[in-house]
């Protein structure tokens, strides 16, 4: 993985971690699942 992709990679993992600790937060767990699997596919192609 080239420095550019690996700095994408690291930036949405960091989007979509903050999105998720948001949706705990207001207790939306329907939005919380769906971003956790976004997180998972991302950190698994990494």
């Amino acid at each position: 993985m080239t420095m550019p992709q690996r700095d994408d990679a690291i930036e949405a993992i960091k989007r979509l971690d903050a999105l998720l600790e948001y949706a705990v937060m207001h207790g939306d767990e329907d939005e919380a699942e769906r971003l956790r699997e976004e997180l998972r596919k991302l950190t698994e192609s990494v």
